[in-house]
Formats: structure tokens, sequence, C-alpha cells
């Protein structure tokens, strides 16, 4: 495919509007120059830009990702996503600790060939392109967030708890043995969110994506990982509430948010809840003891994934069963 003519077809085909002009990139180190209708070049293959990705993490909805884009495969009609090179570092405090965390493209292409074909990662190829830099080539994978997932419920707390809550955790727990055998082969994620967690409507499982931050520190090398983690049970177990900011409006709930303190949060993020048993007392002491290994008053935090999947089985065991869910939504209870 090598005529403005061939490349305009392909572009009407999948964007549904045909072009005056094509702007055929095979330089990619401007990727602010790459826009909507454009055809990216590859190792040999041809991609229609649709757009540009965009972040969707707590304070960041709807922000450009202007290195990430999404493309059609010409040959076959397949939707990508195209990660082009960008660097970023920035330091984070962890107690008497700087972490150094950055940007590593050519450690996201590593992990893409380790996980090739593992069913709880998204898969993908990295190319060299440029000045040996890795562009990614990822499959499209299609569904909600689990933060949507967990989003999605409008009910009480309580409610979400029976109907919910249960078969969330379960989906989540074998992504958690995933990324276990990612950290036993010596790599991290290194951006362990709830947004970076996909339920693959073809598969039903929960899938990993965008493994391209890394971080140092060499005294706990899994830590920000498991830290991670904590941050989406604790999200999962408050319906997706980061802070109490809005649950302090609730009149039921406001006294127990005054009587909160230090060691109720997280080590990591001082305004992140961890025993949310505080304000929900239906709460399994075994889920919530998860919780509160992650949280500034901990005697012991998690060393490793294995240990949390331990711990959370047992307690997935103690939540509601699926059939006294159907009968909540039945509304068979007595």
């Amino acid at each position: 495919m090598s005529t403005q003519t061939d490349l305009k077809d392909a572009v009407e085909q999948y964007l549904n509007v045909r072009p005056a002009e094509i702007s055929v990139h095979r330089e990619l180190r401007d990727f602010f120059a790459i826009n909507r209708g454009d055809v990216i070049v590859l190792d040999g293959h041809h991609y229609v830009v649709s757009g540009t990705a965009r972040e969707k993490s707590f304070g960041l909805d709807d922000e450009p990702k202007h290195w990430v884009k999404r493309v059609f495969e010409v040959s076959t009609g397949k939707k990508k996503i195209i990660k082009l090179v960008f660097h970023e570092q920035f330091t984070l405090k962890y107690g008497e600790y700087s972490i150094r965390c950055f940007r590593s493209p050519a450690k996201e292409g590593n992990v893409l060939e380790l996980l090739r074909g593992n069913p709880y990662f998204m898969h993908g190829r990295s190319v060299i392109s440029g000045e040996n830099e890795d562009v990614r080539i990822i499959d499209y994978i299609s569904g909600n967030t689990l933060l949507d997932e967990i989003e999605r419920f409008t009910g009480s707390h309580e409610a979400y708890y029976h109907q919910s809550l249960p078969r969330l955790l379960r989906l989540f727990l074998p992504s958690l043995k995933a990324l276990d055998a990612l950290h036993r082969a010596g790599l991290r994620h290194g951006d362990v969110r709830s947004d970076h967690l996909i339920l693959d409507t073809e598969t039903g499982k929960l899938r990993w994506i965008d493994f391209d931050y890394d971080f140092v520190f060499e005294e706990k090398p899994f830590a920000l990982d498991l830290f991670g983690i904590g941050n989406i049970l604790s999200e999962l177990v408050g319906r997706g509430e980061r802070t109490l900011h809005n649950l302090a409006r609730v009149p039921s709930l406001a006294k127990k948010i005054q009587r909160m303190e230090e060691d109720d949060f997280s080590v990591l993020e001082r305004t992140r809840l961890m025993n949310w048993k505080k304000l929900y007392p239906y709460i399994p002491i075994k889920l919530n003891r998860v919780l509160m290994h992650f949280s500034h008053g901990a005697e012991l935090f998690y060393d490793s994934v294995s240990e949390i999947v331990e711990d959370l089985g047992e307690a997935i065991d103690a939540l509601p069963s699926e059939g006294r869910q159907m009968e909540l939504q039945t509304g068979k209870l007595p």
C-alpha cells in the first residue's frame, strides 16, 4: 500500500471520511504531530489513526495521552493501540525513602514478551523505530475497567457488599495470582491501579494493561505494586471511594468519620481509608484485616503478592455466597 489513493480508501473505510490528503508518519518522535486520519507505518504495516487515548484515573479524567494512539491495522481491520516513546520521571516519598519512578518502554516490551498468551495481561509486541526506540503495538481489549465495574452499582453500600463485592473480589483474585507470576520472573507492573484492569468482554477475565512505569526501590523492589493492590482493595470495599470527602456528607457516617485516626488510613496515601469496618460494621474481620496490612498503623506489611492472595482467598470464602446474592436480588430473603 504505497499510493495516496490506497491510503485514502483505507481512511475512508475505517473513519467514514475521505481526506483530501494523507499524512504518513514513519518518523514517530513528534507524537503531537500525529492526528486522527493520519497513517503510521511500523515494521512494514500501515495503521490508520482513529484518535488519542485519554487518561481515566482519579483527577485526570479525559486527559489526553498524546503518545498513545488508537489505530486500525489496515491489513486486518483490527483495533490496536500504538504506544510511542515518552520518557518521564518523578520521585515518590515513602516514609524516609525517596523512590525514583520513571517510564520504561523497553521494560514494557520485556513484559509483553514474557507474558505472551497469558489471559490475564494485555498482549502485543515491541517494534524498533527510529534510533532503537521501543514502540509497542497493543491488541485492543473490549470491556470496562475494574473501576467502572465498581462504580456502576447504584444501590446502598450494604447492597453493594452483598450483591456486587463478592463477584468482583472473585474476579480480582486470579489477576493477583497472575501478577505474582510476573514478580517471580523479576519484573514489576509499575502502575497497579483499578483502571489498569479491564474486564475482557470475550473472556470474562480481568486483564492487566499498561506496564511502562517502573521504579527503583532496592529495599523493597516490589513495594509500589503491593501498595497498588492495597489501593484497589480499598476501592473495591469502599465502592470506588478514594477519600472521605463525599461520605462525610452522609449524616449516618459523619460522626464515624470524625472518629477516624491516622492509623486507619494508608501508609502511602494519608487520605485513602483502609479501615472500612469503622464505617461499615458488616465488613468481615478477615477482609478488613487484609486492608489493614496497608495502613499507617500496620505492624507488618505484605512482602509478596502470594501473601495477599492467601489472606484474600480466605477472606473471600467468608463473603456472601452466590445463592445469597441471588436471594437478595430477587427479594426472597426473609
